[in-house]
């Protein structure tokens, strides 16, 4: 039986999305809500340590994203926390911290968002962040779930200002790109260069490219230690 172009494209999108949907064991969903709580701290802009207990709530409004519910151990009552209020939060031993994107060039006012830091300490050059939001899945497909949670990787290299969605252009050409940008790295950025596996960037399957970014990422912040 051959199938039409829209059932051809439902399919086709049926399977993409399966494919993005990677498995997120940081929180669980509440209604349209993904809720990430649990034990553990705040660190404020002066470098201050408050250990307690934090709720951020995933929603498919980017306003969200900029703050979160957090408990003192002392106390009962949950205070609501802004970006501008601390310099990150850490619920259940994952780091979240304000980052303002590419896209935020052109706007004004406090549009950092928070997303979990990847890499191990603020003080590496090459830092990497998993961005989550909620999103409506299309009627015909929301049998089982009306909602559903879609992540983004944005990076931060030594000369950007602010962070690049892992999928946006400054990264193309790939290898001629990226090898450029950590080329103080020279091993590394020989690897990237002559495209060798593990290393470069697969256009036919944009999931394994995190796992690019990540394994570069983690090799570059130890490059020469």
């Amino acid at each position: 039986m051959v199938m039409n172009a829209q059932g051809l494209f439902k399919k086709l999108d049926k399977m993409n999305r399966e494919a993005e949907a990677k498995e997120d064991k940081a929180g669980v969903f509440s209604g349209s809500d993904y809720v990430i709580a649990g034990d553990g701290k705040i660190v404020l802009p002066d470098g201050t340590e408050e250990a307690g207990t934090v709720k951020f709530i995933v929603m498919m409004r980017l306003d969200s994203m900029k703050y979160f519910w957090f408990t003192p151990a002392s106390e009962m009552k949950p205070k609501k926390m802004r970006n501008k209020d601390v310099k990150c939060f850490v619920v259940n031993n994952r780091a979240f911290y304000p980052v303002r994107t590419k896209d935020d060039d052109l706007n004004i006012g406090n549009d950092l968002i928070f997303m979990e830091m990847l890499n191990n300490s603020e003080q590496d050059k090459f830092k990497m962040y998993l961005f989550r939001k909620v999103e409506a899945v299309p009627k015909q497909f929301s049998q089982t779930k009306p909602y559903e949670l879609k992540t983004d990787y944005y990076v931060v290299l030594p000369d950007f200002k602010n962070a690049h969605n892992m999928e946006d252009l400054t990264f193309t050409p790939f290898a001629k790109k990226m090898s450029d940008y950590l080329k103080d790295c020279p091993e590394l950025s020989d690897k990237i260069k002559n495209k060798e596996d593990g290393y470069k960037y697969n256009m036919m399957n944009l999931n394994g490219n995190d796992e690019v970014f990540l394994r570069i990422m983690k090799e570059y912040n130890s490059c020469g230690k």
